[in-house]
């Protein structure tokens, strides 16, 4: 079986677990109204990327062109990271804002690394303008402030009824962080061609998410706010 094969193979199993992901999302929403806000802010994320798949798709069939680094496409994925952020914040329970310091430090760090590792490749190896970078590195910054604040999260509910949630989200957000990481890096540095191991990782991404939902019960209420 040729990489190309197991990469298209794998691209397929990673939308039917989208959908599927989405839609024990939106079930929960219907049926844990004391929980409604949290699984609808998630059910938005995952439909922003299955929007944005869409998008992505239709472009390249009707252009017959590949999709440009950065483009309006990028909208509904950013978006996915709005509402996963304000969920991840508001609940299990709405962190201190203290917390946004922990956050922008390591959006911060994660975004030096990123410039001093892949932007002069980038221009050299592509000839590409500034928005070419902007289109693969801005995601692993974004992971960067997501994975930090899942962290944050499952401290805050550790010894709970929501640790193990908070845990299995945390498992999410770093799944995904890496799997970008994987991408722009073969994007940059020509590097995995086939797509696999950044596929594998969102694969996993949804299998945790999906576990996740299975985990929270009808009668878990979202915790007092911390100090």
């Amino acid at each position: 079986m040729s990489m190309d094969l197991i990469s298209q193979i794998l691209q397929a199993l990673g939308y039917l677990l989208l959908l599927v992901v989405l839609t024990y999302l939106w079930i929960k929403a219907a049926r844990q109204p004391n929980l409604r806000r949290f699984w609808i802010l998630l059910a938005l994320a995952w439909t922003m990327n299955l929007f944005g798949n869409i998008a992505w798709i239709i472009h390249d069939l009707v252009t017959g062109t590949l999709l440009d680094t950065f483009s309006a496409v990028d909208l509904f994925y950013v978006a996915h990271y709005g509402f996963v952020a304000v969920a991840l914040w508001q609940y299990l329970t709405p962190l201190p804002r203290r917390a946004w310091l922990w956050i922008g430090a390591a959006m911060l760090a994660v975004n030096a690394l990123v410039w001093a590792i892949y932007f002069a490749p980038l221009m050299a190896l592509k000839n590409g303008a500034w928005t070419d970078f902007l289109g693969v590195a801005m995601y692993p910054v974004l992971d960067a402030g997501l994975i930090a604040l899942a962290w944050l999260r499952f401290r805050a509910a550790r010894r709970s009824a929501w640790d193990r949630v908070a845990l299995l989200l945390f498992f999410a957000m770093t799944s995904y962080g890496i799997a970008n990481t994987i991408n722009m890096t073969s994007y940059v540095f020509s590097m995995n061609p086939s797509g696999i191991p950044q596929n594998l990782f969102w694969i996993l991404t949804d299998i945790f998410m999906l576990t996740m939902t299975f985990g929270v019960k009808k009668d878990i209420q979202p915790l007092p706010a911390s100090g």
